[in-house]
């Protein structure tokens, strides 16, 4: 509602009021300010702040008559009385002065240079600038016994004094005391009816404080020993017999008393810094408790205590905040029923923090301004820095801005949904979340947007404005200065209303209006100034789509008008349309196009609006056309309703609403967007009051419009709905997804949250019974004040006080204490805040076991993104309560809760979500409802959930034994590593090694780094060790280069064969030991057995050589040895980056087993389909032909097959053999260049071999789909397949007996559609490291793939110079003639570079032959190896997948061996 904005303003009080400042009084109209120092009155002006008169008493007269002390102003401002400590009161008389020179004013506006006058300076006239004011004493009175407290009453003054009695005086200074009335004899009692009435039984008691409420009554009194009540005035006259006080009960302990006529509510504070609101009942006239204000202690433990008594208690003018000040320090600002909205107690606010040890801040007295803009607070600091001195008081006049929402004043619709502030010169507007609503709206309408924003007002359904859900954080306020043109003539502002699209706004002051565009960024004023100072808007204003709709009172006519005036005309009563009204306006609201009028007599009227274009009108010189672009609109009075009877007073309305909600609904499905007027919601001093309208005067069998006759239907008696209703917001659209949403009334209630009116919408399946609920009211609690509701998007929107503090040690002023109230506040500042309301409402239905509603509510919100997070926020909540509660709770909420979330998908990320953010004492409460976390953990796996199941590890680690946490890290470490979940698998690792070292049946305890990276980070990757991981992903590291002769040197000094056989003996003995006592003793492992089966002593040595860390090491084998055998190179690169695996060392010991290649077209095939490379491309009809003709190509080649292997022999024993290059001067085998003939002849076919790759190449990019490579292998078998059918040729030697097979390679490879570079990266990084750890199958394939002779060669002499088994080679060998059959029939493009690597073929062919056929050992049987259910047996858990297929058991055994066969020959398979 109110919120502070800035410093507080000091104002400089003169120095001749010498004593310190007793209190501040407003006049009625708020315009004149009375300050009362305790020898002078001095009397300001509100705007400009200025000082206009100050009468200073006298030595002798202080001496004689006593210090000021309190002060009242006459009703029409011509007098001041005030009192004295002696008991004398002194009238002051003040009239308008005339000065020479200066007219009615002492002081005057002028425009400058800078503010050059647009408007004529006639308009100084109406009263712009500060009136001279004459103050003379008029007389002085004194009164038997000390003067208490005084309060006018209407000609009056009612003086309390210490004696016991009620003087009245008139304002000339006499007293009549023949009407002296004795306090001890008024009768109190608890009601006005039933109970019984007594008298004050002590003698000479009176009234400390005293307050006059003509709404109510009577007079607001507190009692010395600290009761308090209100004392009724039966008849009107403040006589002894017509006085009849009621007690507020429950209160002793009262220290003063506040009213609020228009909420007709009494405020009192007490000694234990606490404020107690009272409301008055109509029926009894008993005073009952509404609510309290009470700091909470969560935000301000022991703030009361701390403050003392409540001092000072003050409403704003329209009596919807309520500012409380304490004895010893602080103030606090509360909205009308409890919201706290302003505490200067808070740690932000840092004012007793940093100064209340030292310097005492306290409130005298303070005072509203006109309109709730300023609030003007007589303070006082009693500086204690020095111990042994008295304190020092420093007075001084301070002045906090404020600003408010439009609510307060003008509540109409268009004001509900935007986030819309006001204050005396400026306008705060949140609207981010709009402009992208219309946006959109232009987007599709196809409209420029200045047009659209003019249009974009009808609220008719046929134009939906959307909300996005993506900006319902955006914390930016527009801030639009308010011109001084319009503002130094009509100051203050009243009245404020924006549009529906929240790009036009009006305001209106004192007397006008004016309107503004954003889209222009230009305010309209009347451009008469007459007109705009003869109306007066008095009961708000509202936008109708693209008009301006009024209610003032026309003071020429001296009448009350309706205006309407439209937004793209000029502003004036030319373009306007006026409807008279019988009596004063009050209030004014729409539904679409219904206006519903407030006046004073209690009367509502309903007008129905109609836009109508001005019609062509032919012009005066001829038949022709011209048609007037100026729209008009036009009032028709539909229905009048009378509310005397049931409203005390029209002050008392806060708001009217016409809407389409009754108290039945209809089903869901028969909700139509377009839904007409059916009640009327008013808002009677916090009591919302419904009237619907009576449909049982129709019948079924009327004929005509049926909507004329809806229009004219009465309306029914009133029902109350709620009651301490502070704001309402409802829907004029109906959305078909969120009918519950839109069709509900929203109600903000201060203190006590909000409330929403809900419909229940019957099932399909469900009969209507009359007696069931139609509607129920739910209440529930907000952390923030709200202003606006997002009813599609489940959001309240709010706005909240920050506070901002700074140092004044740098720039403090000379002459001003660091202890001046000036330096103890903070800067204040508004933000916008918001909250989610979706999951309040689903728990108070499932309260009320409401479950299918709520269910239904829930599901029409799943689209919404912040969907999971309203689950958690119902689940935690109300875990937080339960699992806390003191007493048992007979029917607990948690167990429906969690079976309404196991309805939707984010059932087990919510769960174990909610249990990561409570207390681990409260996971137990928990789980008995949702389940046991293994069981939830097994459901995440079974739904692919892995994040979610790692999130459940935490859980199991602390409520499990180490051997249950462990084994379902195993389980989750198979499912990871089977899906790629690198990092989490990597995370998994690092967890299973972090409790690996405890007892399998310890305890559960705190968990330590285990899963989540953003929760706990990953320790920086080691800087020395082993070769590195793979370089894929963020996860890589700079590859440390490895040369061929470190490699060979390592090969070498393995020994031979035997000798590894031996040792593999060795270690299958030693394993098959530790199956049997891994558990018993880990430390029994001999180092052999760990180094032979991948537990890299290199990288480990920091562990301990336990069993758990020896199988999380065979878990990790065992999955690469699966990649590995399907040929899945790319993710076994992945797999040794992100869980730094030592590939190199782990692939020495894998070539003779899950390296081998056996298939070397079907790998072959998968390298291609893995790095997305594609297949070569040749155009063979070119080369055919050319071969047949005898060309160039054809002579120059006359060298053999037996040549070519020479010198590809040559280059495997030790000869240069260069790498084939793009350019021209290429390299042969022997180190020579290519002959010029050559060149010229591989020229002329290069040019049309060139033309035909790149038709090619257009017809793979037209055929390519998701996996390039697959594109590509099509794309050259269907070339083979064309070239089979219409030449029925071959791909015999013949045909490729070329001189220079390296350079028709060379261009072969250049026409080739070449792999993504990263990928080629990833390759030739591979080929590296197949070479280093002696894998040349696979070696062998990657160079075949990059197509890379010089990488076949590296691999043919590594077999030739050291000692690789011979089936290697032989598998090498007969893998290369299979490829070049498959070349021959289905990839001709690979056979350019079998043919240059043919050699190399031969090379292997002879070593084969040299060393004689090799014996091969079938594939181990897993009888053999350690199987995974060893693994199980030891608590350790691999993928299902693995033990059900027995030929990938088979193939990826965990220790694979073979026992020595013939005499000890062993061959490793």
């Amino acid at each position: 509602m109110y919120f502070p904005v800035g410093w507080p303003k000091a104002l400089a009080v003169p120095p001749e009021d010498i004593g310190g400042l007793h209190s501040v009084l407003c006049n009625r109209d708020r315009v004149l300010f009375a300050v009362i120092t305790e020898r002078s009155l001095a009397i300001w002006y509100c705007r400009p702040c200025v000082q206009i008169v100050c009468h200073c008493r006298s030595e002798e007269s202080v001496r004689t008559l006593g210090t000021n002390q309190k002060a009242a102003w006459r009703p029409d401002s011509t007098s001041v009385a005030v009192t004295t400590s002696q008991g004398h009161i002194l009238f002051y008389h003040l009239e308008r002065e005339v000065l020479a020179g200066h007219g009615a004013n002492c002081y005057n506006q002028t425009r400058g240079g800078r503010f050059p006058s647009m408007r004529s300076s006639s308009s100084m006239e109406y009263g712009e600038g500060v009136p001279s004011i004459r103050m003379t004493f008029f007389t002085s009175v004194q009164i038997i016994g000390k003067i208490e407290c005084l309060v006018c009453v209407r000609d009056e003054l009612l003086v309390a004094t210490g004696n016991g009695m009620l003087q009245r005086l008139r304002w000339d200074g006499v007293v009549n005391g023949k009407t002296g009335i004795n306090i001890a004899s008024i009768p109190f009692s608890i009601d006005l009816q039933h109970s019984r009435a007594s008298t004050l039984d002590t003698p000479g008691i009176t009234f400390t404080h005293i307050e006059y409420s003509g709404l109510l009554g009577g007079f607001a009194v507190v009692l010395p020993d600290g009761r308090a009540g209100l004392v009724n005035t039966l008849a009107g006259k403040v006589e002894n017999n017509s006085l009849q006080g009621v007690w507020a009960q429950g209160l002793e302990n009262v220290t003063c008393v506040a009213v609020n006529n228009r909420y007709r509510l009494i405020a009192f504070g007490c000694t234990d810094g606490l404020g107690v609101v009272y409301t008055v009942d109509d029926m009894t006239g008993a005073l009952q408790v509404s609510h309290r204000l009470e700091l909470s202690t969560k935000d301000y433990p022991d703030a009361c205590m701390a403050c003392g008594p409540v001092s000072r208690l003050r409403w704003s003018p329209d009596g919807c905040v309520l500012a409380m000040a304490w004895d010893r320090g602080g103030m606090a600002v509360w909205s009308v029923y409890g919201a706290l909205l302003m505490c200067t107690l808070g740690a932000d606010q840092g004012l007793y923090q940093e100064s209340l040890r030292l310097h005492l801040f306290r409130i005298k007295s303070m005072c509203w301004s006109m309109e709730g803009y300023q609030l003007w607070m007589a303070c006082e600091t009693l500086d204690r820095t020095e111990v042994m001195e008295l304190p020092t008081a420093t007075s001084e006049l301070l002045q906090l801005q404020f600003v408010k929402s439009t609510l307060t004043v003008n509540p109409c619709a268009t004001n509900h949904e935007h986030l819309f502030l006001q204050g005396e010169d400026k306008l705060f507007i949140n609207t981010g979340d709009l402009v992208m609503k219309q946006q959109w709206k232009d987007a599709n309408m196809n409209r420029p947007l200045r047009e659209s924003i003019t249009r974009s007002g009808d609220s008719s359904p046929q134009k939906p404005v959307r909300q996005s859900n993506i900006l319902v954080g955006n914390k930016q306020w527009l801030v639009v200065q308010i011109p001084i043109t319009y503002l130094g003539s009509n100051w203050p502002i009243r009245y404020a209303a924006i549009d529906r699209t929240g790009f036009c706004i009006a305001v209106a002051g004192r007397c006008g209006l004016a309107h503004y565009a954003m889209f222009t960024r230009k305010w309209k004023l009347f451009g008469n100034e007459t007109q705009e100072k003869d109306m007066v808007v008095t009961g708000g204003l509202t936008w109708w789509r693209d008009f301006i709709i009024c209610a003032c009172y026309n003071l020429n006519e001296n009448r009350d008008e309706l205006r309407m005036y439209p937004r793209a005309s000029n502003l004036d009563n030319a373009f306007a349309y006026s409807c008279k009204v019988p009596s004063q306006i009050l209030l004014l609201n729409l539904f679409r196009d219904m206006l519903v009028v407030f006046c004073a007599d209690c009367h509502i009227a309903l007008y129905s609006i109609e836009r109508r274009d001005a019609n062509p009108t032919p012009t005066c010189g001829g038949p022709s056309v011209v048609e007037s672009s100026d729209p008009s609109a036009s009032l028709t009075l539909l229905q009048e309703i009378s509310l005397a009877s049931y409203i005390p007073h029209a002050v008392t309305v806060i708001s009217v609403t016409l809407t389409s909600l009754r108290t039945e609904t209809a089903s869901s499905k028969q909700t139509s967007s377009r839904r007409e007027a059916e009640s009327l919601i008013v808002n009677v001093a916090g009591r919302l009051l419904m009237l619907q309208r009576d449909r049982s005067m129709t019948s079924g069998k009327e004929n005509g419009d049926v909507r004329k006759k809806e229009k004219i239907l009465p309306f029914c008696a009133p029902v109350v709905l709620a009651s301490c209703v502070e704001n309402m917001w409802s829907s004029s659209r109906s959305s078909p997804d969120k009918v519950h949403l839109s069709e509900a009334l929203w109600l903000g209630c201060g203190a006590s949250g909000m409330k929403v009116w809900l419909p229940l919408f019957p099932r399909n399946d469900e009969k209507r019974h009359s007696f069931l609920s139609k509607r129920i009211m739910l209440p529930f609690q907000l952390s923030i004040y709200p202003l606006a509701v997002l009813f599609e998007d489940a959001v309240v929107l709010g706005a909240a006080n920050d506070t901002m503090k700074y140092d004044f040690q740098d720039c403090s002023s000379p002459g001003v204490s660091d202890s001046t109230p000036t330096r103890l506040f903070p800067f204040n500042v508004v933000d916008r805040t918001t909250q989610v309301y979706l999951h309040h409402i689903v728990r108070e239905l499932l309260r009320r076991n409401l479950g299918s509603h709520a269910l239904q509510i829930a599901k029409s919100c799943r689209s919404l993104p912040y969907f999971s997070h309203v689950l958690e926020l119902l689940l935690h909540q109300v875990l937080e309560e339960e699992a806390t509660a003191h007493e048992p709770i007979p029917d607990p909420l948690l167990p429906r809760i969690v079976d309404f979330i196991r309805e939707f998908p984010e059932f087990l990320q919510t769960i174990v979500h909610c249990a990561r953010k409570t207390e681990i004492a409260l996971w137990s409460y928990l789980f008995a409802s949702a389940g046991s976390p293994k069981d939830l953990f097994e459901q995440c796996l079974q739904s692919g959930s892995l994040e979610t199941a790692s999130s459940y590890l935490i859980i199991l680690q602390n409520l499990e034994p180490a051997a249950v946490s462990r084994q379902h890290a195993t389980l989750l470490l198979d499912a990871s590593l089977d899906k790629g979940k690198w990092e989490l698998a990597k995370d998994l690792v690092r967890f299973l090694r972090a409790i690996g070292n405890e007892d399998p049946e310890s305890p559960p305890r705190t968990p330590v780094n285990p899963i989540n990276a953003p929760i706990y980070p990953l320790p920086p990757p080691p800087q020395d060790g082993p070769f590195p991981g793979f370089a894929f992903g963020s996860q890589a590291r700079p590859v440390r280069s490895y040369s061929m002769g470190e490699n060979l040197a390592g090969v070498r000094e393995r020994g031979s064969a035997k000798e590894r056989d031996r040792e593999r003996h060795h270690s299958v003995q030693a394993t098959s030991t530790t199956n049997k006592k891994a558990t018993a003793a880990p430390r029994d492992i001999p180092p052999r057995v760990r180094a032979d089966c991948g537990v890299f002593t290199g990288t480990l040595k920091h562990l301990e050589d336990t069993a758990e860390h020896f199988f999380i090491d065979v878990i990790l084998q065992r999955h690469a040895r699966k990649l590995l055998g399907a040929g899945r190179l790319r993710e076994l690169g992945s797999f040794a980056a992100h869980l730094n695996f030592e590939l190199i060392g782990w692939l020495q010991k894998e070539r003779s087993r899950a390296a081998r290649v056996d298939d070397f077209v079907t790998s072959l095939h998968t390298l291609h389909r893995d790095f997305q490379w594609p297949m070569p491309v040749i155009a063979l009809s070119q080369v055919i032909s050319r071969s047949n003709s005898g060309s160039k190509i054809g002579s120059v080649g006359e060298r053999s097959r037996s040549s070519s292997y020479d010198a590809l022999e040559i280059g495997v024993n030790g000869m240069t053999l260069n790498d084939i290059s793009e350019g021209q001067n290429r390299l042969r085998p022997n180190g020579m260049y290519a002959s010029p003939s050559l060149r010229s002849s591989m020229d002329l076919l290069c040019d049309e071999l060139r033309q035909e790759a790149m038709d090619s190449r257009q017809f793979n990019s037209n055929q390519k789909g998701d996996n390039g490579s697959t594109a590509a292998t099509e794309t050259s078998e269907m070339s083979a397949s064309i070239v089979a059918d219409d030449s029925e040729l071959t791909l015999d030697d013949s045909m490729w007996n070329l001189a220079n097979l390296d350079e028709l390679e060379a261009l072969s490879q250049e026409l080739a559609c070449r792999g993504p570079p990263h990928c080629e990266t990833q390759l030739r990084y591979l080929l590296h490291v197949m070479m280093e750890a002696g894998c040349l199958e696979w070696a062998m394939l990657i160079s075949l793939v990059l197509r890379d002779s010089m990488g076949v060669t590296r691999v043919v002499n590594t077999a030739s110079l050291t000692d690789m088994p011979i089936d290697v080679v032989g598998r090498m060998r007969e893998g290369l003639s299979y490829l070049e059959l498959w070349a021959d029939t289905e990839c001709p493009g690979y056979k350019p570079f079998l043919l240059v690597i043919r050699g190399q073929a031969e090379v292997l062919t002879g070593i084969v032959d040299i060393q004689g056929s090799p014996q091969v050992t079938p594939i181990p049987t897993p009888e053999s190896s350690l199987t995974s259910a060893d693994f199980h047996a030891l608590g350790f858990h691999g993928n299902a997948s693995d033990t059900e297929n027995p030929e990938s058991e088979e193939q990826q055994s965990v220790i694979e061996t073979e026992l020595p066969q013939d005499g000890g020959q062993c061959a490793l398979s």
